[in-house]
């Protein structure tokens, strides 16, 4: 080949990458394919040079793995429809090999250049969606991976990686089974929810029957039932959130008979009794709480207040000790076990724990509150006082 006009390219993915202009003169028929001089041809280099050596020349197999980079990494390039057409002319079977050697490397990990392969035998055609599978199996790989490495920004990037090769294949394929799928599933496996239910009834729409199809009917009903419930749960808080304590009560005994022992409905439950006044009936959805495994420091808050009302002080105490374990800079649960304590006149423990909500928010009402009954208990002696006499 003639000695051409060479440009090195400084993108990363085609840091070896030179483009050639061939003279006007130079015209090679490849199996009814003519080179065009207007068009710049992609040239690979070895890693250690700069430039093309003249003596050497350019061989077909530098030109052909120039334009397998560039497809792989610059699929919207000017020139790319000339380029695949000079690459299948050169390789008929190229895109088959690229699968062939892409799997080979993946199998080695050699990752880098796997994906290489896959993403141009991706944007060769035809394109299939086995093509973006094997892809995003490559990029799951790369994702588990980094994941066993508690390497969590690197499993995010592969993860997107992945999701991002299936949307791209339904782009061209928007109604293959086998994309939808696996779409759903990821997202699925994301954890979200309603866009994996999205991919998997389109998949369900136009799927064969089969045993793939009847294991996705089975995910895809048990997502929509906790999709369903989950909007329950949410609307009931809402409305908790509004002051409707019986519409929340309503909602969150429908979700109770759907899901028993989901902790977080015998919470509104319980929520919503005690504002109702029903502080027994409340006492025994926290408790259901606590007997489901889930022990917080809102649930013994909440049973604090309802065994005061049913005039239990002392396990109410207990109860918001408990609560201080789990979250000890909570003001609210300081400052309401300090009131708890001045009701008894303890004042030593009411005033520790005025000091410990101090330190942490003195602006905050409650906060204030207690400084002001500290001075009616203390009178001169004032909030500085170490020893406080009961």
């Amino acid at each position: 080949m003639p000695q051409a006009k060479q440009k090195k390219n400084d993108r990363s993915e085609l840091s070896d990458i030179i483009f050639i202009t061939i003279p006007e003169s130079f015209k090679q028929d490849f199996g009814g394919f003519t080179l065009d001089p207007s068009q710049p041809l992609p040239v690979q280099i070895p890693d250690d040079r700069a430039e093309i050596n003249p003596a050497q020349g350019i061989k077909l197999e530098a030109i052909a793995a120039g334009i397998i980079r560039v497809l792989a990494y610059r699929e919207n390039h000017q020139s790319i429809a000339y380029y695949r057409q000079l690459l299948l002319a050169l390789q008929p079977d190229v895109q088959n090999e690229l699968l062939i050697a892409a799997i080979a490397k993946a199998k080695v990990k050699d990752f880098t250049f796997a994906e290489e392969l896959f993403l141009a035998a991706c944007h060769l055609a035809p394109q299939t969606a086995e093509l973006y599978v094997n892809l995003a199996v490559l990029y799951g790989e790369q994702a588990k991976l980094a994941m066993d490495d508690n390497k969590e920004q690197e499993f995010d990037f592969f993860t997107q990686k992945q999701v991002s090769i299936l949307q791209e294949g339904l782009a061209v394929l928007p109604l293959s089974d086998l994309l939808l799928s696996e779409t759903g599933l990821i997202n699925l496996y994301l954890g979200n929810e309603e866009i994996a239910l999205d991919f998997l009834n389109q998949y369900l729409r136009i799927a064969p029957q089969c045993e793939k199809r009847t294991v996705i009917e089975n995910q895809v009903k048990e997502l929509s039932e906790k999709i369903e419930d989950d909007q329950t749960l949410y609307a009931a808080f809402d409305e908790m959130q509004l002051g409707n304590e019986d519409q929340a009560l309503r909602l969150i005994s429908s979700f109770i008979e759907h899901k028993p022992k989901a902790w977080e409905g015998w919470f509104i439950k319980g929520w919503a009794l005690r504002r109702l006044g029903d502080f027994q009936t409340a006492q025994t959805a926290f408790v259901r709480c606590l007997e489901l495994g889930e022990k917080n420091a809102d649930i013994y808050n909440e049973l604090s207040i309802c065994t005061l009302e049913c005039g239990d002080k002392e396990l109410a105490k207990t109860y918001l000790e408990i609560a201080l374990e789990l979250d000890e800079s909570n003001v609210k649960l300081l400052t309401n076990l300090a009131f708890l304590h001045a009701q008894d006149e303890e004042f030593n423990q009411m005033y520790e724990l005025y000091l410990r909500a101090k330190a942490i928010d003195p602006d905050d009402p409650a906060v204030k509150h207690l400084a002001s009954e500290l001075d009616k208990r203390l009178g001169d002696r004032g909030e500085d006082a170490d020893v406080i006499d009961a």
